[in-house]
């Protein structure tokens, strides 16, 4: 990058793509967990997760904090924060842009990587819940739960056995006994 102020945007973008990239890495690792229910595991990762996503907002705040400095009306704050529009704004050559904007599709790349990975680990979490609960309800042989209507009256409900829930009686059977 010819100017420093390029640079400096430059280097708070690949600090994004590695957040991004760790971020990547962690939701890969939780899917394992979740897989293995290593539910002490899942809260380091639910931890870490939380940490990154500040991190990501620190890095935003940053790059904020760059075009108000140089005095770039951007009109974006937090919530309105676009990175596309930010390089277009950029006093910069054709080169340095096109620089950044191969680190803006990385990061998009990222991006992408992980909404997919996270909804297959939501996923995985409520087949796993599904099957908790069928257990439960075959062990009790199903049980007359009270819940709360829309109205908020109180409406007597039959739990569902495991039988009628997606998995099935192979799935119980393989389950109970361990088997794969």
């Amino acid at each position: 990058m010819e100017t420093t102020f390029a640079y400096n945007i430059e280097k708070v973008l690949q600090k994004k793509l590695a957040i991004y990239t760790e971020l990547t890495s962690l939701l890969e690792s939780e899917t394992d967990y979740i897989v293995k229910m290593d539910v002490n595991s899942l809260w380091s990762v639910s931890t870490r997760k939380k940490e990154l996503a500040s991190d990501i907002e620190r890095v935003r705040n940053s790059i904020i904090f760059l075009l108000d400095e140089q005095q770039i009306d951007h009109g974006m704050d937090m919530r309105t924060f676009n990175l596309e529009k930010i390089i277009k704004l950029l006093p910069l050559s054709a080169k340095e842009k096109a620089s950044l904007e191969m680190i803006k599709i990385a990061i998009e790349g990222k991006r992408n990587q992980i909404r997919q990975i996270a909804s297959s680990n939501r996923k995985y979490i409520q087949d796993y819940l599904g099957v908790i609960d069928g257990v439960i309800s075959t062990i009790t042989g199903g049980s007359k739960n009270q819940s709360y209507g829309r109205r908020g009256l109180s409406v007597s409900t039959i739990a569902p056995s495991f039988y009628g829930t997606k998995f099935g009686r192979g799935a119980a059977t393989s389950l109970i006994s361990a088997r794969a």
